[in-house]
């Protein structure tokens, strides 16, 4: 399963993958140099927003990758 779309927060620190797969979802993986985590799945656009939050990162603040 492909993402629909993949944004890098300014520091690098998160890479954030899109899927529409039956519902909307998001992997969310802490990126630190050439390894990653395990991705943190998000359902929804509140859990997204919420998770955002809490990271303290604004939209402005997402490149696409």
């Amino acid at each position: 399963m492909d993402p629909s779309a993949v944004w890098r927060d300014k520091n690098r620190r998160w890479r954030i993958e899109a899927y529409r797969a039956p519902d909307l979802r998001f992997a969310i993986y802490a990126t630190n140099g050439p390894t990653e985590s395990a991705p943190l799945w998000l359902f929804g656009m509140p859990a997204l927003a919420r998770w955002l939050m809490i990271q303290r990162i604004e939209l402005g603040d997402l490149e696409e990758a």
